[in-house]
């Protein structure tokens, strides 16, 4: 372990002195799984997704769905009217 990582306070798994002083401190929160990464960084050092990628939600609903989904209203519709 270097030296001026235990007189700095800094974390020994967390960015050097050096990555400091290049990048900055300027960090931002992965949207996919919550790590601290830096604000240039394209992908999460953790889970390796893309940072400005959306999260990854709900699929939305196949075609198949929709079809029945129609089907059932206009049933419905037809036997009330």
């Amino acid at each position: 372990m270097d030296d001026y990582e235990l007189s700095e306070g800094l974390d020994p798994d967390g960015p050097s002195a050096e990555d400091l002083d290049r990048f900055g401190d300027e960090t931002r929160t992965c949207p996919h799984c919550g790590a601290e990464v830096w604000d240039q960084a394209r992908e999460c050092h953790v889970c390796g997704e893309e940072i400005d990628a959306p999260p990854k939600g709900q699929p939305p609903l196949p075609m198949w769905a929709w079809i029945t989904l129609f089907i059932v209203l206009m049933l419905l519709l037809f036997f009330v009217l």
